[in-house]
């Protein structure tokens, strides 16, 4: 299913990818976490689970992001404030917050991150007012702030050579736990 999720984003995001070129790619990843495990699925698998994913989904394909915010022409933000903000976006996409929050909250909060890191063409008592001015539960920008936050904070204990392991080893309690 993930691969026909990837397929499926590819082309609501007008970014079309060749179904065999997902499958390849999918096909690569799931070697490199399962060596010891055959990719079970074909391309046609991919094909047929698209049209039970657009089933499931009511056929609504309208995706909303929160960089709609950042390139609204109210927002003025200098360009290393609107850099760093849509860094923050597309580090949020690494968490299930995207799933949680809507996204006017995770790109106010990414603005709200922006503005720790760089200072911006506001001054606080401007930054302040523009924030208290918004229609935004100021509780749950904080939690994303928070996430985020933690995020970065995990980044520092992160280590790419012993990822391969940790999968493989979950992989491994998972399919033992189910057993």
């Amino acid at each position: 299913m993930a691969a026909t999720c990837v397929y499926l984003a590819c082309k609501v995001e007008e970014n079309p990818h060749h179904i065999k070129h997902i499958w390849t790619e999918s096909k690569a990843v799931y070697t490199e976490t399962s060596a010891d495990i055959r990719f079970p699925y074909d391309i046609p698998d991919i094909a047929e689970c698209e049209s039970y994913l657009l089933e499931e989904m009511k056929f609504y394909l309208v995706a909303y992001h929160p960089y709609q915010v950042l390139i609204d022409d109210n927002i003025k933000l200098s360009k290393p404030s609107m850099q760093a903000a849509w860094s923050i976006i597309n580090d949020s996409f690494r968490t299930d917050l995207a799933l949680v929050y809507p996204p006017h909250v995770i790109a106010v909060a990414s603005l709200f991150l922006s503005r720790v890191v760089d200072q911006g063409n506001m001054s606080d008592i401007e930054a302040q007012q523009w924030f208290a001015d918004l229609n935004v539960d100021i509780t749950d920008v904080l939690q994303v702030v928070n996430e985020l936050v933690e995020l970065y904070k995990s980044w520092g204990g992160y280590d790419e050579a012993k990822m391969p392991e940790l999968v493989t080893r979950y992989i491994a309690d998972v399919a033992a736990s189910s057993s």
